[in-house]
């Protein structure tokens, strides 16, 4: 051996250690499988288009804090539409009581972050509602509550007279041309984030839409108006409450 080729040996066993760190932290990375319900649930109210999803996360190596949850939804036309999560309930129980027997019991808990743990697969109900029309609806509703709060330092406010002001016309109308959801095939590709990086695994599914289900959803457009209503009035003795069109699509695996 020459002194150059036990250089050369010293140099490739001074990479051994990093390189063991580098296989170590690929091999030991958090891989996060996604278990879906058989079936979505999809809407459309004063909240815009909703899109609902009963979520299980398999977690292998190590835990894993998420930080985000996304939805990516195509439709078959080339339209892309961004769902992010808005809410959470988990089951994480049931209780009894005398009237109503065994109930299950649920958490609701915030959109901050939540942590997915190896020994446990936990079920969550997740909402999620369309970013572009979150951000949109934004500036209608901000001059809603400018003209409430003017009417009010005039003396002048009256919650019924409101609902036909200019702003809840522009906030109706807004509203209703925000109803997204069209007939045909559908692609959900679901995306989390971390602080670290891991391995996200079927978290791709697809669903489609009939005629039908677009024509029952749409029907929700006739209601928002009576909704809008119920926030800034109430709900009268001897009123009906609303009722809500929803649609649950089954959803398989690509």
């Amino acid at each position: 051996m020459t002194f150059i080729d036990g250089i050369a040996i010293l140099g490739a066993l001074a990479w051994t250690p990093h390189l063991i760190t580098l296989t170590k932290n690929y091999f030991t990375k958090p891989k996060v499988s996604i278990i879906t319900s058989r079936s979505a649930e999809l809407g459309f109210t004063t909240l815009g288009p909703i899109l609902n999803l009963h979520l299980a996360f398999s977690v292998e190596h190590k835990d894993v804090v998420v930080s985000d949850i996304k939805i990516r939804l195509k439709h078959s036309s080339g339209e892309e539409r961004i769902f992010e999560w808005q809410g959470i309930k988990q089951n994480v129980g049931r209780m009894t009581t005398p009237d109503a027997g065994s109930m299950p019991f649920e958490k609701e808990h915030s959109v901050l972050a939540i942590k997915l743990n190896q020994t446990q697969i936990e079920e969550r109900f997740i909402r999620f509602q369309d970013v572009a029309f979150i951000t949109s609806k934004k500036a209608y509703e901000n001059n809603a509550i400018k003209k409430i709060a003017y009417l009010k330092a005039e003396d002048k406010y009256n919650a019924d007279e409101f609902l036909r002001e200019q702003e809840m016309t522009e906030l109706y109308n807004f509203t209703k041309h925000s109803f997204s959801w069209k007939e045909g095939e559908y692609i959900a590709s679901i995306e989390m984030q971390s602080p670290e990086n891991f391995i996200l695994a079927d978290n791709v599914r697809c669903f489609s839409l009939s005629p039908m289900d677009i024509e029952e959803l749409s029907k929700n457009k006739d209601v928002l108006e009576a909704d809008y209503k119920k926030i800034l009035v109430g709900i009268k003795e001897g009123e009906p409450d609303i009722v809500w069109q929803w649609r649950s699509p089954s959803l398989t695996k690509t």
